[in-house]
């Protein structure tokens, strides 16, 4: 049985589009036979049925099963084959909680990039092609093992996730639940050609439209349709997260519940929205994974709560993101029907209301009829810490905190990985950091002297040194919203319908705040409203054109109408073609103003009755090819249809501002061997006018170009990354493990990494790149092994001992010293005037005598900062570090340890981080010479060039200090 095979420049296009996010294809997996699967549960069905779609069967059966056992289906994604799915850990969880898991597999033949056709209506159909290949291999399931038919799941990723809404729209006779990982609505596309749409930017409908196309799936059906978890990442630049958006609004109006998130939460966390119907069951759910790209998520560092084996193993699209997907599927499916309990929850200490410093216990209770796994606690919503063993408790140092108020909340998990949240705590933090450096907020659209009219976003961007927590907008002095953080990064955005407000100039400010409650005001940004600037609508009322100087001689008025208003029209233009071609052209003149733009709707039926057929659609300004502003083209055999009304909005026209032009309209059709071709294009409210967003929307392209994948590397690396953007790129952040490292604003972007401050073994390498509309691209599919035990040496770390940790100020003469009042070491100028110099103790007496030190390096971790110390006096300051064999003084912290003389002075730098850890460059020959091996070694560290004004950063002492040393 053969399939129309989708191949050549399409089918190349949708690979680079399948890959573009993490870079390498999965490799072809080995052919079964080799793995020994024929003992193995892992088994191929080669008799399902009549198998329309063309596809492979592929099972896993757990050993023991009990009978009305629940069964899942999972699909695999693009490149991939069934083989390779097992990776997300849907098999060793099978063994563990006693279901079986059904793998279909998409053949080469069917589509050149292995992709399930989920954009084919002959293959999303009920009881058609590819859906109903998939419902039979389910039935042969249950033909061939005890299957609870009320417990059968499907679950997929990308083409696979788009497939799995298919089977639940489809068959929701058939399918208890449904959890796509980056997928797309059902009925997003139902061609190739829409597909690219569909998949990136994302289509936008209304909630109903989405609803009616899973509905009419299955007409008749009146039973109750599948539960949904809809899982993304939210830096998937392959399937845009703004399909996570579109398929909620699908399947709560599918359900009949609304949008207003009855869950709220993180989860590992990561973002964690419910959706309960009347009677409080969860029947929508999402996860936005962030900074992730397209992929499954897996946690393969951890092991299914109950059981011995690890969630998943990482690999192509099947991303380690320290949260398991497949457990918390299995969790909403109701496949871990041991334990449903979740466990109970309180914070304990500090008491509601308390006024704090210093470092304080926090402490909760966690209770569970099975066991508690953990109790994460969070402050201000972000995790500070976990604890596994009763009493579970977290050590606070508030001194690193800013003053005011802090909300804590702590997070229970049970073994079956049920959880619980406590109720929130207020405090008050004294003697901490105060925060006095307010953020920064720019208005970037619309910019001053702008004339808007209609609805336009106005978009700031905003950032801080410890935080953004809201942006307001106001407009002529009036708060009249908050912003809405748009993009992973910004821009923060406001929708403003501007005809309430009169003819004429009004003023337009951001307003920023920090956690600490500093506020800044953008500058302000004055606009015209005018409505009038909007020099050409046409709505073709009943009467006709509304404008003067249409053609549409070609087209003809028709009664389908974009606004549903009783009389009012739109116009039709219909190509059918004999054997030739046709153009049918509909036409008027327009006079546009400085930076016009084009907003219109439209409905197409395009279609290609032979290989050699064609059919098009084209709005065009003037005359010629290049003149084309907006188009479709269908080529060869197939449809590309627009059941409902699509806005083509903000098209720039700005190329011809200022002149009188001819816009028109145009549909083409050719077809040299029969009569079934066609081009047919409804057009309606027609509007020329300012912009109303920010046209730069496109997020910058980053990649990491060294170290290669997979290298191993020592010693210190340059790590580098090309970046590049329409507009420009900002900056490039790097990472290591997550943690960011460096920022570098200036290309080629490079961060000197020292291998010797992380631990031997695999560790992972990602760039973030930023454009001057603060929309950021990741690049995370670098993977490296740090090998720095080669040649005979040994390498160990010694963290500091806190005890013996702080700083020391004087002026800038040195007059006046005295010891640091806070416990976390201070770098830098404080608000007293006094420089900062901080002091780190460490117990090297490990050391063999007779070791010879080849490196070592010291490592730090930034607590909080105020002002940016790195560019003060001059950009590029750094750290300098003196080094003392002993101790400068008494261990502990005194005045004198301020210019007391070190063994070595500047034996390495540190360059600039705002966040996370860094380490130094590796120390110079009297640096390893001045550490101790008999005793303790201090580490004093001072900027460079000492602010000039108040700027300065806290580091974490501790665990956050680390001196690696390589000896041998």
């Amino acid at each position: 049985m053969m399939k129309r095979r989708f191949g050549g420049a399409v089918g190349a296009l949708l690979t680079l589009a399948v890959l573009g996010c993490e870079g390498m294809p999965q490799e072809a997996a080995p052919p079964l036979e080799a793995l020994g699967v024929a003992e193995s549960p892992f088994t191929q069905v080669t008799s399902f049925g009549t198998n329309p779609g063309n596809l492979k069967m592929w099972k896993y059966v757990p050993a023991n099963m009990p009978a009305n056992a629940p069964l899942v289906v999972a699909l695999h994604g693009c490149t991939q084959q069934a083989s390779a799915y097992p990776n997300t850990g849907w098999s060793a969880l099978a063994d563990q909680l006693k279901f079986y898991v059904l793998y279909p597999e998409q053949l080469k033949e069917n589509n050149t990039n292995i992709c399930f056709n989920w954009f084919e209506p002959g293959d999303i159909a009920r009881d058609q092609g590819e859906a109903l290949s998939i419902k039979q291999m389910v039935d042969k399931m249950k033909a061939d093992h005890s299957i609870d038919g009320r417990r059968v799941f499907v679950t997929g990723l990308s083409a696979g996730a788009a497939m799995t809404l298919v089977m639940a729209a489809a068959y929701p006779d058939v399918f208890a639940g449904a959890a796509p990982m980056a997928g797309v609505p059902y009925k997003c596309a139902t061609s190739m050609n829409d597909a690219f749409t569909c998949m990136s930017p994302g289509v936008d409908k209304t909630a109903t439209a989405w609803r009616d196309l899973v509905r009419n799936a299955y007409p008749s059906y009146t039973g109750p349709y599948p539960k949904i978890s809809l899982w993304h990442g939210t830096s998937d630049y392959v399937v845009k997260n703004t399909n996570q958006t579109e398929a909620l609004e699908q399947w709560t109006a599918v359900h009949g519940i609304d949008l207003t998130a009855d869950v709220n939460d993180t989860v590992a966390g990561y973002p964690h929205k419910g959706y309960k119907d009347a009677a409080g069951n969860v029947l929508v759910e999402t996860y936005a994974i962030t900074s992730m790209g397209h992929g499954t998520p897996i946690d393969p560092a951890t092991k299914f709560p109950g059981g011995t084996v690890a969630c998943g193993t990482a690999g192509a699209f099947i991303l380690d993101t320290d949260i398991c997907s497949t457990w918390y599927v299995a969790k909403f499916f109701g496949l871990d029907n041991s334990d449903a309990v979740p466990p109970t929850v309180s914070l304990s200490a500090p008491a509601n209301g308390a006024t704090l410093s210093g470092t304080v216990l926090v402490t909760a209770s966690a209770t569970d009829n099975v066991g508690i796994a953990k109790v994460e606690f969070s402050i201000d919503n972000t995790l500070v810490g976990t604890d596994t063993a009763s009493p579970f408790e977290y050590s606070w140092n508030t001194a690193a905190a800013t003053n005011g108020a802090h909300t804590l909340v702590a997070r229970a998990y049970d073994t079956a990985g049920n959880t619980s949240t406590s109720s929130t705590l207020s405090v008050t933090v004294t003697g901490g950091i105060s925060d006095t450096t307010a953020p920064t907020v720019a208005i970037t659209f619309p910019t001053a002297g702008s004339t808007v009219a209609g609805a336009i976003d106005i978009a700031a961007t905003a950032s801080d040194d410890t935080g953004v927590t809201k942006v307001e907008f106001l407009i002529d002095g009036a708060v009249v919203g908050q912003g809405v953080a748009s993009l992973q990064a910004g821009p923060y955005t406001y929708n403003w319908n501007t005809t309430s407000y009169s003819t004429g100039v009004h003023n337009l400010q951001a307003r920023a705040y920090d956690a600490a409650g500093n506020t800044a005001a953008s500058a302000t940004v004055a606009v015209t409203v005018d409505q009038n600037s909007v020099r050409f609508t046409e709505r073709f009322s009943n009467a006709g054109p509304d404008n003067a100087d249409w053609s549409i001689t070609e087209w003809a008025l028709d009664a389908s109408d974009q606004t549903g208003v009783t009389g009012s029209q739109s116009i039709l233009g219909s190509a059918t073609p004999s054997f030739n071609t046709v153009t049918r052209t509909a036409s008027v003149s327009v006079t546009l103003t400085s930076n016009p733009r084009l907003t219109y709707w439209r409905k197409l039926d395009l279609s290609g009755a032979n290989t050699s057929a064609s059919a098009s659609f084209r709005v065009v300004v003037n005359n010629g090819t290049d003149n084309v502003v907006d188009s479709v083209t269908k080529s060869g055999v197939g449809t590309i249809t627009e059941a409902n009304w699509t806005q083509r909005a903000d098209i720039d026209l700005s190329a011809y501002a200022n002149r009188t032009v001819i816009l028109k309209f145009i549909v083409t059709a050719t077809d040299t061997g029969s009569t079934l071709t066609r081009a047919k294009a409804w057009v309606d409210s027609i509007s020329v006018g300012p912009p109303s967003a920010s046209a730069d929307t496109t997020p910058p392209t980053v990649n990491v170009t060294a170290p290669a994948n997979a290298a191993t590397v020592s010693g210190t690396v340059d790590v580098t990354a090309s970046a590049s953007d329409t507009v420009g790129v900002n900056k490039v952040e790097f990472y290591i493990d997550g943690s960011l490292a460096d920022t570098d604003t200036v290309a080629p972007y490079v961060f000197t990494w020292n291998t010797a401050g992380v631990a031997n073994g695999s560790h992972s390498l990602m760039a973030k790149a930023y454009d001057a509309a603060n929309n950021v691209s990741t690049d995370n599919d670098t993977s490296v092994t740090v090998s720095n035990t080669s040649g005979g040496t040994t390498t160990v770390t010694f963290s500091s001992i806190a005890a013996d940790d702080g700083y020391v100020k004087a002026n800038a003469d040195g007059t006046s010293p005295a010891v640091g009042t806070i416990t976390t070491p201070a770098v830098g100028k404080g608000t007293d005037g006094k420089l900062n110099r901080s002091i780190f103790s460490f117990d090297t007496s490990s050391l063999p005598d007779t070791a010879t030190i080849m490196r070592a390096s010291l490592k730090v971790t930034l607590s909080s900062s105020s002002g940016d110390p790195w560019a003060d006096p001059a950009a590029g300051n750094t750290l300098t570090i003196d080094l003392k064999n002993g101790t400068f003084g008494a261990a502990t912290m005194e005045t004198t340890d301020y210019a007391a003389a070190a063994t070595a002075a500047g034996v390495a730098e540190l360059i600039k981080f705002t966040t996370g850890a860094q380490s130094s460059a590796d120390f110079n020959a009297s640096g390893l010479a001045a550490i101790n091996k008999t005793g303790k070694t201090q580490a004093r560290l001072q900027f460079k060039q000492n602010p000039s004004g108040t700027a300065y950063v806290f580091l974490t002492e501790g665990t956050g200090a680390v001196l690696t040393v390589e000896y041998k």
